[in-house]
């Protein structure tokens, strides 16, 4: 009997342990997924306590117009966001869970590397070739812009859901997380090409031009 008694306290411990760990989730309207214990929900605001790395605790809050959900660790899930063209949610519930799927999938899988390939040449390239030392710095916002405006591409693999291929809000989604992170990867990529057309030029070309 003792043996059982200690075996069922070691059991009731350990559910409270992992019922102590486990995190509610908070799914925000760009598809980031925040882990966290929420303290609380009302129509304004969505509060939840957040562990830094430095294993502190801080209390923080977004406003509940860009959540879509709160999931608590029970797997119990409360929907904020509500279809009404007047605000502009212009998606049902279901068409903007797929909407957010591809945000996700984008947001973790979305690699656009030949532009970010592109943009460096560029940056290289025009301030080697043609010496755009001066001008160098209309590179970047030049290259962001065109790269603002091509189609996405999924990237191999990104797709965590095979049934979601072929749906237009997941590609909507998709799309739409994945050209911001095409303009801001191909605006750093032209930026490091740059830098290294400069160092290209002050170090190899220009000294050899000053010797002749």
């Amino acid at each position: 009997m003792k043996f059982l008694d200690r075996a069922l306290l070691c059991l009731l411990l350990l559910a409270a342990a992992c019922s102590g760990s486990a995190q509610d989730k908070i799914l925000l309207m760009n598809g980031e997924l925040i882990q966290a214990k929420v303290i609380g929900q009302s129509t304004l605001e969505v509060r939840y306590l957040e562990t830094r790395k430095n294993g502190s605790v801080r209390e923080r809050a977004e406003p509940t117009e860009v959540v879509f959900s709160v999931t608590d660790s029970l797997g119990r899930e409360r929907i904020w966001y509500f279809y009404d063209t007047v605000f502009g949610n212009d998606l049902n519930i279901e068409q903007m869970r797929w909407f957010l799927k591809g945000e996700q999938d984008a947001r973790t899988g979305y690699k656009p590397i030949w532009p970010m390939i592109g943009s460096f040449a560029a940056g290289a390239g025009l301030v080697i070739g043609l010496n755009w030392e001066m001008n160098s710095l209309f590179v970047p916002p030049i290259t962001a812009g065109i790269m603002a405006a091509p189609r996405v591409h999924v990237t191999r693999g990104s797709v965590t859901d095979l049934t979601m291929e072929g749906n237009p809000y997941y590609a909507t989604g998709y799309a739409r997380v994945g050209r911001s992170k095409r303009v801001v990867r191909c605006l750093i990529a032209s930026f490091v090409g740059i830098g290294v057309g400069l160092a290209v030029r002050q170090l190899v070309i220009n000294p050899t031009l000053d010797y002749e």
